[in-house]
């Protein structure tokens, strides 16, 4: 049976220390990018949210870190989605395996791609 886990804290608790390092480098970039949003745990994985409604969810696997969803890509930052394909796994997914470093600044943009 799967873990169901009350709060963020105690999902990162469950990982490997790797991929809950990658976790909490990006909730940091979240809340540094995207502030005033809440977080909570939605299909079993951190979920941050704006007035109750869910923007995006963060997962660390064995050898991978995935946001979910894929933003839409901005007028601004017209680069992104070319720049994201070696990172799309999936409808919807980003996929950035952990034997790397995570792109911080690829990441960002990401994120400053979600509506405000």
């Amino acid at each position: 049976m799967t873990q169901k886990f009350a709060d963020v804290e105690e999902y990162v608790a469950s990982l490997t220390p790797e991929a809950g390092a990658a976790v909490q480098r990006v909730r940091g970039w979240v809340h540094e990018e995207i502030p005033g949003l809440t977080e909570v745990i939605r299909y079993n994985m951190p979920t941050f949210q704006r007035d109750g409604h869910s923007l995006l969810h963060v997962a660390g696997w064995t050898e991978h870190l995935s946001v979910y969803p894929e933003p839409p890509a901005p007028a601004a930052d017209a680069g992104l989605v070319l720049d994201l394909s070696p990172h799309a796994s999936g409808r919807g997914t980003l996929r950035f395996d952990l034997d790397r470093p995570l792109p911080e600044e690829l990441v960002r943009r990401v994120l400053r791609a979600y509506p405000r």
